[in-house]
């Protein structure tokens, strides 16, 4: 194949790998920063940066490429401004919004102050446990994928996990049946 019929094949394939996964990393860099700007400019980079490439086809999974890279991509920003020591010093943001609460639980208190509860609890487990209930619950991906975005072994995230569930459990024991 000639050196302009790959570099097509490459874009058309970005291309289609850009609409399928710009929501994922959307969200997901909103989880690590709250700059909404910021995190489409680190989009735009990541895919800037695979276009350079001669081909994507050494990448064994893209989906989860794309997640490490979106958190790399965002350590970096950080880092090169001195606003963190490293990534496990960025909080996970999971907003807390009374006004969705409503919505949602108007008519059950108790259904409200249940949802609150689980969320005020997940705010408390420490970053890379919050990072790991969303990607296997919100994202759906397998212990494996988990561990090579958070650069950690497929063992860890599924003990995190455990003990992340273990203590949604326990507190969710401690709120008294009406």
């Amino acid at each position: 194949m000639e050196f302009k019929e790959q570099k097509d094949k490459l874009l058309k394939e970005l291309e289609l790998s850009y609409k399928k996964y710009y929501n994922l990393l959307y969200n997901y860099g909103l989880k690590l920063t709250n700059d909404s700007a910021q995190v489409q400019d680190f989009i735009q980079e990541i895919f800037i940066k695979l276009c350079k490439r001669e081909n994507i086809d050494d990448i064994s999974d893209l989906k989860v490429y794309l997640l490490r890279a979106m958190r790399n991509t965002i350590y970096d920003y950080y880092a090169a401004q001195k606003d963190i020591v490293s990534i496990d010093d960025m909080e996970f943001l999971i907003p807390e919004d009374d006004e969705v609460f409503k919505t949602f639980f108007s008519k059950n208190d108790e259904e409200l102050l249940k949802y609150k509860t689980l969320l005020q609890t997940i705010n408390s487990l420490p970053n890379q446990q919050k990072q790991i209930l969303y990607l296997f619950y919100i994202k759906g991906l397998s212990h494996k994928e988990i561990s090579e975005i958070l650069d950690i072994n497929p063992q860890s995230s599924m003990n995190s996990l455990s003990k992340s569930i273990h203590k949604l459990r326990m507190q969710f024991k401690q709120i008294p049946e009406n």
